[in-house]
């Protein structure tokens, strides 16, 4: 090989590493963007949830003062001052689960790694969901000391006027709570795969599922 042709060579390899860099940083770029524009369509999307919660955190301290405001004044009557206190604690607890939500929510960071961000999310999910569950299978019985409650506030003992509404009110919290443990059961057998994966959906909500599917499709993209 002569000087010339070694002067081609290298010129060309040159050229190649010149290219090459320049299909990187196209490449770097357009990800760059792609990502950018579904990082901006996930906050968007999480927006309901934190609605949600803030609603959520509302409600929690109106039933912590509607109780609060009543379980004080009837030490002396035990069955309202039950009430009051567990309609307080359950107020307490959505207010508590509401703020650590939306906390995780401001956690995320938008401009991290995708798998980072993917294990924010997850995370987020697993306490949503937990916690979601925890606060909506309490209603199964939770109306019960809330109607108590209700009816304390207009001078009436309901535990000791109508024994039978909360005897009768318990026994249709627990045929509930029973029904509802042998569905999720039933849809975790062979064979309903779709059934359990709907079910986890629902119990995550939209926002959660639909951030999730947008960072799948960052992922994906990454990878091509």
């Amino acid at each position: 090989m002569n000087w010339s042709n070694a002067m081609e060579l290298d010129d060309l390899k040159s050229a190649w590493k010149t290219l090459d860099e320049r299909l990187e940083r196209q490449d770097a770029l357009n990800f760059a963007i792609y990502k950018q524009g579904r990082m901006d369509r996930l906050r968007r999307g999480l927006r309901p949830l934190m609605v949600g919660q803030v609603l959520q955190m509302l409600f929690g301290i109106t039933l912590a003062l509607l109780a609060g405001t009543l379980w004080p004044h009837h030490l002396d009557v035990p069955a309202l001052l039950v009430a009051g206190l567990v309609v307080h604690v359950y107020g307490i607890a959505a207010i508590i689960c509401g703020g650590a939500t939306l906390g995780l929510i401001a956690r995320i960071d938008h401009g991290a790694p995708v798998l980072a961000i993917q294990q924010q999310l997850a995370k987020l999910r697993r306490f949503y969901v937990r916690t979601g569950l925890a606060l909506g299978l309490a209603w199964w019985f939770l109306w019960i000391p809330l109607l108590m409650v209700v009816f304390g506030h207009l001078g009436v003992d309901l535990f000791r006027h109508a024994p039978a509404v909360v005897g009768w009110g318990v026994a249709t919290g627990v045929a509930g709570l029973g029904l509802t443990w042998l569905f999720h059961r039933w849809t975790r057998e062979p064979g309903r795969d779709r059934m359990a994966r709907a079910v986890d959906e629902s119990l995550a909500g939209g926002s959660l599922v639909r951030a999730q599917r947008l960072l799948d499709e960052i992922a994906q993209f990454e990878r091509e």
